[in-house]
C-alpha cells in the first residue's frame, strides 16, 4: 500500500503526521512523494482560518479528481466533518481525539498510543517533539480550544527518552512543541516546562533546544533563567502569541494578560538574551479594533523592536464569540493588513542589520559547491562561503553582510 501524507497548519499536526507515518512503516506501508503515486492520501487538516478550510477542501477535490481515497484528520475533520463529506462522501473522517488510532480506524492496524512520539523526521535536518496537547483558553476569536479541548502532557521520562533517541540519530536541533507549550505539566512528577527543560539540558551530546510558540503569560522569570543556564544548548528565539498590544482589544479577545505584562516580559528577555530573535503572532483587524487601537498596536510593536511579526488578518470563525460582533469592512482589513506586512518587513530587515559584525551560532542544514545554508540560534537564515563545510554541524561565522532575507557570514579558518 502507498500513502501520500499531506499536512496543513501547525507544527503539532506535522509531528502527528510524522508519528503516524513511522508506525505505518512498520506494516510495510510505503510513503510516496506525490498524490498521483498513492493508493490513499492521509490529510492532517487545519481550520484556524477560513483560508485554511479552503486549502484543505481544495486538496481533497484534487485527490477526488484523481480517484484517490482520502483519510482526513485534524481540526477541520473534528469541527466540520460535513464540509469534507460534501466534497467526498467516501472520505474516512478521524477527529483529533481519535487520531492516535488512525491506522486502526482506516486499515485495522494496531498501534500504541505514545503521545505521537517520533524516532526521526522524514527529510528534515531538525526534529520536533510534541510534549503537550490541548488548550482551555476561551479566546473569543479562536476554535482551537474546541478542536483540541483535552489538556494533557507527555511524561517527562518519555520526553527524555525520545530526545535521547533523536540525539543518537544525529539530530542537532530539537524543537519542543505543544498546543499550549507553557502549560506543560508532567503527569507523574508534576514537572513544569522549566523543570523538563532543565533535565533536557543535562543530557549528553551536541544538540540544542528550540521552543515553538508560547503564550505571553507563561514566559515567566523562572523559565527564562533556566533557559539562560542552557547556554549554547538553548536557541535564543522566542515566538510569542501576543495577538495585540492594545488592552481594549486584548480584553475583547479574552486574552488573560495586559500589554504591560507583555512589554515587561520582552524587556526581561532582552536583558538575558541581547541578540535573541523575538517574534510575535499579531491579529490585525479584529472586529473591535479601532483606528486608535491599530495605531497603539503598531507603536508598541515598533518600540519593542520585535524581530518580526506573523500578522494574521482576523478570520471570522463559526462557534466563536467574535463571529457575532460587528465586523470591520473588507477595505479596512486590506489596508491594515498591508500596513502590518510592511511593518514586518521593516522589523526583519532591522533585525538582520543588527547582527552585522557579530558571530552567530548556526547549524548547517545543506551545502552546495559555493555556499552552506544554515539556521542561527536566533532564527535567521545564514549563508556561509563553503570551504569544506559539512551538513549538520555547528559553526560560528562572522556576519559580514545582509543578502535579501538572509545574512552572509565567513568562517575564520586561521
Amino acid at each position: 500500500m502507498k500513502i501520500y501524507f499531506k499536512t496543513f497548519g501547525c507544527r503539532i499536526n506535522q509531528i502527528e503526521t510524522e508519528s503516524i507515518y513511522e508506525k505505518a512503516l512498520r506494516y510495510g506501508i510505503d510513503r510516496v512523494n506525490s498524490l498521483e503515486e498513492c493508493d490513499f492520501s492521509f490529510i492532517n487538516s487545519c481550520s484556524v482560518t477560513e483560508n485554511a478550510d479552503r486549502d484543505v477542501l481544495n486538496f481533497i477535490k484534487k485527490a477526488n479528481s484523481l480517484n484517490k481515497k482520502v483519510i482526513v484528520s485534524g481540526c477541520l475533520a473534528t469541527l466540520w466533518p460535513q464540509k469534507i463529506l460534501d466534497v467526498d462522501k467516501n472520505a474516512i473522517i478521524i477527529p483529533n481525539n481519535e487520531k492516535s488510532k488512525a491506522l486502526e480506524i482506516a486499515f485495522s492496524l494496531k498501534t500504541e498510543n505514545d503521545f505521537f512520539s517520533v524516532n526521526g523526521f522524514y527529510g528534515h535536518t531538525r526534529a520536533f517533539v510534541k510534549i503537550q496537547e490541548g488548550c482551555d483558553l476561551k479566546c473569543s476569536y479562536c476554535v482551537v480550544s474546541k478542536a483540541r479541548p483535552d489538556i494533557s502532557s507527555k511524561d517527562s521520562s518519555e520526553v527524555l527518552k525520545e530526545i535521547k533517541t533523536l540525539i543518537n540519530s544525529k539530530f542537532k536541533e530539537i524543537t519542543l512543541c505543544g498546543t499550549r507549550l507553557g502549560y506543560y505539566k508532567c503527569p507523574k512528577k508534576g514537572y513544569r516546562l522549566k523543570d523538563l527543560i532543565s533535565e533536557i539540558f543535562s543530557l549528553n551530546g551536541e544538540f540544542r533546544i528550540r521552543l515553538s510558540s508560547i503564550e505571553p503569560m507563561e514566559l515567566n522569570t523562572d523559565l527564562l533563567e533556566i533557559l539562560k543556564k542552557g547556554g549554547d544548548k538553548f536557541c535564543d528565539h522566542f515566538h510569542i502569541s501576543i495577538q495585540h498590544f492594545s488592552d481594549n482589544v486584548l480584553k475583547a479577545m479574552r486574552r488573560p494578560y495586559k500589554t504591560s505584562q507583555v512589554i515587561n516580559s520582552i524587556k526581561e528577555i532582552r536583558k538575558l538574551f541581547p541578540d535573541s530573535g523575538i517574534f510575535a503572532d499579531i491579529i490585525t483587524a479584529f472586529p473591535s479594533e479601532t483606528e486608535e487601537d491599530f495605531i497603539i498596536n503598531k507603536k508598541h510593536i515598533t518600540d519593542m523592536k520585535l524581530s518580526g511579526i506573523h500578522s494574521f488578518t482576523y478570520s471570522k470563525r463559526p462557534m466563536t464569540e467574535a463571529a457575532s460582533m460587528n465586523q470591520l469592512s473588507q477595505s479596512i482589513k486590506i489596508c491594515r493588513s498591508k500596513e502590518m506586512r510592511s511593518l514586518d518587513l521593516e522589523l526583519r530587515n532591522s533585525f538582520l542589520k543588527s547582527m552585522l559584525n557579530k558571530r552567530l551560532n548556526v547549524l548547517i542544514l545543506k551545502t552546495n559547491s559555493d555556499f552552506a545554508s544554515a539556521i542561527s540560534s536566533n532564527f535567521i537564515n545564514v549563508l556561509i562561503k563553503n570551504e569544506g563545510l559539512k551538513k549538520n554541524i555547528f559553526v560560528k561565522p562572522l556576519i559580514t553582510s545582509v543578502m535579501g532575507k538572509n545574512l552572509f557570514g565567513l568562517i575564520d579558518l586561521t
